[in-house]
């Protein structure tokens, strides 16, 4: 599908409506580390990008107010983060500047890096967003050439099991092999997700020429998270809510 589809046109126009209101509820949350998911464990204890990232160039694909991205690049990362909301990406370049950070943000759906030139980056990764893509296989493709042979991709998204909960219980509001859109509407605007099986995101990162590492579900901390109305930690105790991928560009050039 085209990235100027109309669900992703209204996941833009939804996000640019609701930044506001999603910043100022969950800035602190996200201003700590790398946030992987609700209630998760942060990235200095779960090293999905490795130990160190200084002096690495890093992409953060879909970085949203780029919260993430200025922690990496305050722990010495060279990073570039690409949104396709202008509103999450104003919020961005104000969070660098306030903390005297230099992060390169640019504006784009991502299924289109090509403003980025062939195996440029260390680290490829997105903290739950890609669920919000209807091209993947285009998306996979696109971060698998803009990394450099070895290169690590990692990301998270919602677990295929808890996507087909009920909100706040255990019971199954549609079937696990159902592929088609969920579509949220609200007096804010339109929100489309696209549910994945497991074989589904596995097969698509190595159809892309990924090979898998790591699937990770880490169980909570017990603590409330700012997402609990979706996310609440009893549910999320009882069913992973976060699934993280670890992948890795094979580090042999292919012919």
């Amino acid at each position: 599908m085209s990235p100027q589809s109309p669900h992703t046109r209204a996941n833009r126009e939804n996000w640019n409506t609701t930044s506001r209101a999603y910043q100022k509820s969950h800035r602190g949350e996200l201003e700590d580390d790398v946030l992987w998911g609700p209630s998760m464990p942060p990235e200095r204890e779960l090293k999905i990008l490795g130990s160190d990232v200084a002096g690495k160039d890093v992409l953060e694909i879909a970085c949203g107010g780029g919260q993430s991205a200025v922690h990496l690049a305050e722990r010495g990362a060279r990073v570039t983060g690409v949104d396709f909301s202008s509103a999450q990406l104003a919020h961005a370049r104000a969070f660098a500047k306030s903390k005297k950070v230099r992060v390169r943000f640019i504006k784009s759906n991502v299924e289109n890096l090509s403003m980025l030139p062939d195996a440029s980056f260390d680290i490829a990764f997105s903290a739950y967003a890609l669920g919000f893509v209807e091209d993947i296989r285009r998306t996979f493709a696109e971060i698998r050439r803009v990394l450099r042979p070895g290169g690590l991709f990692a990301f998270s998204w919602a677990s295929p099991m808890f996507a087909i909960t009920r909100d706040g219980t255990l019971e199954l509001k549609r079937s696990y092999f159902d592929r088609s859109p969920i579509v949220f509407k609200d007096q804010n605007g339109t929100e489309v997700d696209f549910h994945r099986t497991y074989g589904d995101w596995h097969r698509a990162l190595t159809e892309a020429g990924f090979v898998v590492t790591d699937i990770l579900e880490p169980e909570p901390l017990p603590k409330k998270n700012t997402y609990a109305d979706v996310f609440p930690l009893e549910k999320i105790r009882m069913i992973p809510g976060t699934t993280i991928w670890r992948a890795r560009r094979p580090k042999v050039l292919e012919l």
